[in-house]
């Protein structure tokens, strides 16, 4: 009764929880707030030179926000990104290219003498040269605007001795120029600074105003300015051939500071409103159609219980989005395309937790046990597998948040989150919920809705049926390791061949080998459009494009793609951008681009590579503190057959290695290890048995796998379908490139990893266990009995009999060879009740 309480209390709370939070979120009139890629605007990642101090980011930081606060855009997020990236994300942003080249100044003003003019007719011209970003103590030759060289003095000023900068129209001339109005400190400088000019004369005497390694004027000291007395009170402008926007956005920059450091924009990625909207539609519609799939499945499978795994998964998905809407309030998160496919994935990981749970229920009530029993027996073993397979999985979450860059972050966040949410619901809700359940007579023995048999799975032996829903599997695993490690390896030299250039190689993305890629919706026909576009991007001045038209099946939509080298240039990008504009009749704020310069893509290589390496580290530490070490390295070595495979199988199906490949390879790290976990947690459940600790080790490791088969199917199935919907979706209807990559990452892993959990780490598991003393000397002596018994003649009698002739005990088939171990029953029989003897009748009366 003290148990049934706790349980009704513990459900309530979680049914209550939920209503409060969507209720909550439901009256404060909150959404999810969506990143860049679903809802449009944009995303630059700027880098600093290798050796840049912390406080020197930190600074810069703080004068990139107010730039982009004083260019009236809401909603920024400014913050750094590893040890010298700064990201800054703008949502929705009106004019971004604008914006780019604003936030891209580094507004390294100086105010130098002018040693010499070079005129590019000069003799000089072709030898002087050019020295940007030299030390504002030394001096320097630097390119002006008019076209020549200018060799200057040291700088006796700088941008940090100005106040504030104002465009001002100059009403004589009608020419734009900016004011400057300098501090204290700055206006003494400048008063001796042109003192000091005004004695000379000639190009001597002007004043070289050096803006970003470029000369933007020269004006002279005028002659009335007398020699060492200068201008007083700091009255400084700066004249140039400006337009309006030049000039205001030049005293903007002025005005919020200078950068300290010169940055290169490393990623610039522009979304339009119209691209994000298509990009939400996929995601949305990849969810529904692996929510669904699952659904299907384990209602089928599980009938009744299926209805249960709904209302769990309801109130996961409830509560998930509950938290998605309240960390977009109280941190700021964005629910990115990366984010929701994260968010799939863990829709397999929740119903996996409900199959391992059910799985063991069955084994409880195939044993023998009652329904309650089984129920709490079942959970007690089926949480100790959960706890240590999505402890894998929250590790690979917590390496990707904290050691990659860009979207992966937002997928790292909803899968780590998804999965520590699914042991919390497992414990307080999914168990205590199949408690109630199994006390209520209608819920445990109805003839349609019972869950006894849902979990029976049919009585009559030997129909396959019986066999599925029991596991009573006799399949020689162990004895044809041979055969699966070749079949292995095999496998692994047409994927490494795959990925020798010669042969066919991997395809890297522009987040990898640099470049830039612009997309625009196309509404008309796109007949000859390719050609017009190539030839409009060349004529742009950039070469060597190529034009790809992709289809939307759903919607009817066409989207042009253009693919070319790197463009560092904002210039350069700008005319790209307005020739495809106005080749698919579009404005260029529709146009939407991405850039990635080569030091970047350098970056998302090692930081991979790097958060691969930790990853098995934390792996081999934790699988050898919670099983042993030999399951660590054969769950390692497996995992690494996996990584080989989906890295060959995009070798061959010639799909762009991309971030979201990354993501997905790395995630199929944890995946890969879960039914490896759940195959070793099985075996060394059955090692601790009393009447498994005479028999050789690959009997122990065939009954345990043959045993938990069905339990694999189903979890890598339950994980396949949402991610095959992504794929679907991704790649067959929308041609969505991030759900494409990712989830073909994630089919070919999780598909491997079944594969390997079975086939690779068990017998790789059983050589290594069969070299231990113990196990040596039990496989010893099985191979003994074996041949004494293919040398005992043929006996009649009973089964009694026969065993008490040969000294074998009853009920155990007989063994082969150590290594070629199977079994008809996948867990002991439960014991036969005692037939009742006949009472020997007693004599009438007494002595």
């Amino acid at each position: 009764m003290k148990k049934t309480k706790r349980h009704v209390i513990s459900t309530l709370l979680v049914l209550l929880f939920t209503g409060a939070l969507l209720g909550g979120v439901t009256l404060a009139d909150l959404e999810p707030r969506l990143g860049l890629d679903l809802r449009g605007g944009l995303s630059v990642t700027l880098t600093a030179p290798g050796g840049t101090r912390s406080d020197v980011l930190d600074k810069t930081v703080q004068i990139l926000e107010r730039r982009v606060n004083a260019f009236g855009v809401t909603e920024a997020e400014i913050a750094r990104e590893g040890s010298s990236n700064i990201s800054i994300q703008v949502p929705g942003a009106g004019n971004p290219r604008r914006l780019i080249d604003l936030i891209g100044q580094t507004a390294q003003l100086q105010f130098r003498q002018v040693l010499q003019a070079i005129p590019p007719n000069s003799p000089e011209f072709a030898s002087a040269t050019v020295t940007p970003g030299v030390d504002e103590a030394s001096e320097a030759i630097l390119p002006s605007k008019d076209g020549q060289k200018v060799r200057l003095a040291p700088a006796d000023l700088t941008g940090d001795d100005v106040r504030r900068g104002a465009a001002v129209l100059d009403p004589q001339n009608g020419q734009w120029t900016v004011k400057l109005e300098l501090d204290s400190k700055g206006a003494d400088k400048w008063e001796k600074f042109t003192g000091r000019l005004a004695c000379l004369q000639g190009e001597q005497r002007q004043i070289a105003i050096a803006l970003d390694d470029r000369v933007e004027s020269s004006p002279q000291v005028a002659e009335d300015v007398q020699c060492e007395k200068g201008i007083a009170n700091g009255d400084t402008v700066i004249t140039g051939d400006f337009d309006e926007r030049e000039a205001k956005d030049l005293a903007l920059v002025l005005t919020t500071g200078a950068l300290p450091v010169k940055l290169e924009q490393s990623e610039v990625r522009t979304v339009s409103a119209t691209l994000g909207r298509d990009s939400l539609r996929a995601g949305l519609l990849a969810g529904a159609l692996g929510l669904g799939l699952v659904m299907l499945y384990v209602l089928l499978y599980y009938r009744s219980l299926g209805l249960q795994t709904w209302i769990g998964l309801i109130v996961f998905s409830s509560i998930i989005y509950g938290l998605i809407v309240l960390f977009g309030e109280w941190i700021g998160w964005n629910l990115t395309l990366s984010g929701i496919a994260g968010l799939i994935v863990a829709v397999g990981i929740a119903t996996d937790s409900y199959i391992v749970f059910f799985e063991r229920v069955k084994e409880e009530i195939h044993e023998g046990q009652t329904l309650r029993a089984s129920i709490d027996r079942g959970f007690k073993h089926a949480f100790r597998t959960m706890r240590t397979a999505n402890m894998v999985t929250i590790l690979a979450a917590v390496t990707l948040y904290f050691l990659a860059v860009g979207s992966v972050k937002g997928f790292a966040l909803a899968l780590g989150m998804a999965t520590a949410l699914d042991l919390v619901i497992t414990y307080a809700f999914t168990w205590p919920l199949a408690a109630l359940l199994s006390r209520s007579r209608f819920f445990s023995d109805n003839a349609v809705l019972g869950m006894r048999r849902a979990l029976e799975g049919g009585s009559k032996e030997g129909t396959w049926v019986r066999k599925v829903y029991r596991s009573e599997f006799a399949i020689d695993f162990i004895g044809r390791r041979r055969t699966w490690l070749l079949v292995s390896v095999f496998l692994l030299l047409i994927s490494v061949g795959a990925m020798i250039p010669g042969i066919r190689g991997l395809t890297y993305g522009i987040d990898f080998k640099g470049g830039s890629v612009f997309r625009a919706s196309i509404s008309g026909s796109s007949a000859g459009l390719a050609d017009r576009v190539e030839t409009a991007v060349s004529e742009a001045g950039v070469e060597g494009a190529i034009v790809q038209i992709v289809s939307d099946r759903v919607s009817g939509r066409s989207q042009l793609q253009v693919q070319t080298e790197a463009i560092p240039d904002p210039k350069r990008r700008n005319d790209v951008i307005e020739a495809v504009a106005k080749s698919t009749d579009n404005q260029p704020s529709e146009v939407d681009a991405d850039s990635v310069g080569q030091k970047w893509g350098a970056q998302v290589t090692t930081k991979a590579l790097r958060g691969l390496g930790i990853f098995l580290l934390l792996v081999i530490a934790y699988m050898s503190w919670r099983l042993e070490p030999k399951m660590a390295a054969a769950g390692i070595v497996a995992l690494l057959h996996d990584l080989v495979i989906t890295v060959g199988v995009y070798a061959l199906v010639g799909f762009e290695v991309t971030p979201a490949t990354v993501i997905g390879t790395l995630t199929i790290l944890g995946y890969s290890l879960y039914d490896t976990v759940v195959v070793f947690d099985k075996i060394r459940e059955n090692q601790a048995l009393a009447s498994y600790s005479r028999k050789p080790f690959a009997e122990i490791a065939n009954l345990s796998t043959n045993q938990v088969l069905m339990r694999s199917i189903n979890t890598s199935l339950t994980v396949l379908l949402p991610v095959g919907s992504l794929l679907f979706v991704g790649s067959a209807l929308l041609g969505a490139d991030t759900l494409k990559d990712l989830a073909l990452a994630l089919f070919v892993g999780v598909a491997a990893g079944t594969y390997s959990s079975i086939f690779v780490a068990t017998p790789l598991l059983s050589f290594l266990k069969e070299r231990e003393p113990r196990y040596a000397a039990l496989k010893t002596k099985a191979m003994r009995d074996d041949v004494a018994r293919s040398q005992t003649p043929k006996l009649g009698g009973s089964q009694e009999e026969r065993a008490e002739q040969v000294k074998a005990p009853v009920g155990i088939p007989s063994e082969r060879t150590a290594g070629r171990v199977t079994s008809t029953a996948t867990s002991p029989r439960p014991a036969q009740p005692r037939k009742k003897q006949p009472r020997s009748k007693r004599k009438k009366g007494r002595k």
